[in-house]
C-alpha cells in the first residue's frame, strides 16, 4: 500500500510538472507580454532539475520499496510456510486419529456385523435343519398316504368288482343290514331275525326275507329286503346326451318297480307280517337319486306300501318300531309294576316303624353310656386320690355319692 501511495503522488507531481512545461512551450497569441525571457530559461532550467531529481527519488524510493517489499514477501512466504507446515501436520495429526477412529469403528462394526451373520447362520442352519426334518416328516407322511391311496384305489377296485356281480352286490346288501339291525337292537334277542323264511316250498325255492323286525300284536312282523339296482343306476352316468340320460332313467325306475313288485308280492303277507315292508337300498347315493329324479317310484311304493330305506333313514324306523315295542311291553306291566310298587309302600311303612323303635333305643342306650361314663370316671378320680394319700380318713364323705342303679320301667323312663 505504501508503495502504491508513492508511486501515485510522483505520478502526480510528474503530471503537473508536465503541463507547466507544455503551457510555457505552448507558442504565445500575438499579444503583447511583458515576461522576460532569462526569467523562463532559469524557470525550465529549475524545472528541468526538478523532473531530473523526482525522477530520481522516485526511482530510488521504488527500489528501496522493492527491496523492502521484497524483503516482506519473504518473510510472509517463510511465516506462510511455517503455517503450511504447522497446519499440514496439524491436518495430518487429525487425519491420523480420525482414522484410527474410523479403522476401530469400521473393525467393531464388521466384527458386530460377523456376530450377526454368525448367529443368522446358525439360527439359518437350525430352522433349516427343523425344515428339513418337517419335511422329512411330510414326506413320511405323504409316503403314508400314497400307500393309503394304493389301498384304497385297491379297496375301490374290490367294490367296483363287488358292484358289478349280481351275488356279490347282493351279499354286500345284506351286510349293510347286518350292520344296522346291529348297532340299532345290539345283542337283545327277539327283536329282529336275519334270512327268515316266510314260506317253505317242496321244490326248496323258499321265501326267504333277507331280515324280520318282531312287532307286537296284531302286527306279527315287518319284513326287510334288500335291493341294490347299481348296473341301471351306473349307466346313466356313462352317457352324454340329455335323451339317452332320460331314456335310462326311466328303465332305472322301472328296474326299481319291479324290485317293489317282488317285495309286495312276497313279504306282504295278511295274517303272517305287517301291512307294511321295508325296502333297503344300500347306498344313500341311489336313495337320494330315486327321491329328487324319480317321484313316480315314490308313488308307486306308497302305493304298494313298500317304505324305501338307506343306511341314513333305516336306523331311524328302527329306533321308532323298538319304541313302539317297548311302549307296548311297558303297557301289558303296568298293573304288576302298581301292585309291586303296593308291597313295595307297605314294607317300606313297616320299616320306618322298627326304624324309629330302634332310633328311640339308640337313643336310650346313648344316654346310659354317657352316665356310665360319668360314672366311671368318678370311680377313677377316687382310685388316684386313694394312690395319692395314704391317709384315707382325709378324703371326705361329702365327696361321694349314693348309688344310682339304672333301670328301665315299661315305658322306658330310668329309676
Amino acid at each position: 500500500m505504501e508503495i502504491a501511495t508513492i508511486i501515485l503522488s510522483s505520478l502526480s507531481l510528474v503530471v503537473v510538472i508536465i503541463l507547466l512545461f507544455v503551457i510555457v512551450k505552448r507558442k504565445p497569441q500575438p499579444i503583447e507580454t511583458k515576461i522576460d525571457l532569462k526569467e523562463i530559461g532559469a524557470l525550465e532550467k529549475q524545472i528541468d532539475l526538478l523532473s531530473s531529481q523526482i525522477k530520481g527519488d522516485i526511482e530510488l524510493s521504488v527500489v528501496k520499496e522493492m527491496g523492502k517489499v521484497s524483503d516482506q514477501t519473504i518473510k510472509n512466504s517463510e511465516v506462510n510456510n511455517e503455517k503450511l507446515e504447522r497446519f499440514q501436520k496439524s491436518i495430518s495429526e487429525s487425519l491420523n486419529i480420525r482414522f484410527d477412529a474410523l479403522n476401530r469403528q469400521m473393525e467393531e462394526k464388521i466384527a458386530l456385523i460377523n456376530k450377526k451373520v454368525d448367529d443368522k447362520l446358525s439360527e439359518g442352519f437350525k430352522t433349516t435343519n427343523e425344515s428339513m426334518a418337517q419335511v422329512r416328516e411330510r414326506l413320511q407322511a405323504i409316503d403314508a398316504a400314497q400307500k393309503n391311496i394304493e389301498n384304497l384305489s385297491k379297496d375301490v377296485v374290490s367294490l367296483k368288482q363287488v358292484l358289478e356281480g349280481n351275488q356279490s352286490r347282493g351279499q354286500y346288501g345284506e351286510y349293510q343290514l347286518s350292520m344296522v339291525l346291529h348297532n340299532v337292537f345290539g345283542d337283545t334277542e327277539g327283536c329282529y331275525q336275519e334270512q327268515y323264511t316266510l314260506k317253505k316250498v317242496k321244490d326248496g325255492d323258499d321265501v326267504r326275507a333277507d331280515a324280520v323286525v318282531f312287532m307286537p300284536e296284531p302286527n306279527h312282523m315287518i319284513c326287510i329286503d334288500s335291493k341294490f339296482p347299481f348296473k341301471d343306476y351306473a349307466r346313466m352316468f356313462d352317457v352324454q346326451s340329455e335323451e339317452e340320460k332320460t331314456s335310462l332313467t326311466k328303465d332305472f325306475a322301472n328296474a326299481v318297480k319291479k324290485h317293489i313288485t317282488a317285495i309286495k308280492d312276497k313279504y306282504i303277507v295278511e295274517g303272517k307280517t305287517a301291512p307294511e315292508a321295508l325296502m333297503f337300498i344300500p347306498n344313500d347315493g341311489v336313495f337320494a337319486f330315486i327321491h329328487h329324479n324319480c317321484r313316480d317310484v315314490i308313488d308307486y311304493a306308497r302305493e304298494k306300501k313298500v317304505v324305501l330305506t338307506s343306511p341314513s333313514t333305516l336306523p331311524a324306523i328302527l329306533v321308532t318300531i323298538n319304541m313302539v315295542k317297548i311302549q307296548v311291553e311297558r303297557a301289558k306291566n303296568v298293573e304288576e309294576i302298581n301292585r309291586q310298587l303296593r308291597r313295595l309302600s307297605k314294607d317300606f311303612e313297616m320299616f320306618a316303624r322298627e326304624w324309629d323303635k330302634f332310633s328311640d333305643n339308640l337313643e336310650k342306650t346313648t344316654k346310659s353310656r354317657e352316665q356310665l361314663d360319668t360314672r366311671v370316671n368318678k370311680i377313677n378320680y377316687k382310685f388316684e386320690a386313694i394312690r395319692g394319700n395314704s391317709k384315707l380318713g382325709e378324703i371326705e364323705e361329702s365327696q361321694s355319692e349314693p348309688y344310682i342303679e339304672l333301670t328301665d320301667d315299661e315305658n322306658g323312663t330310668e329309676k
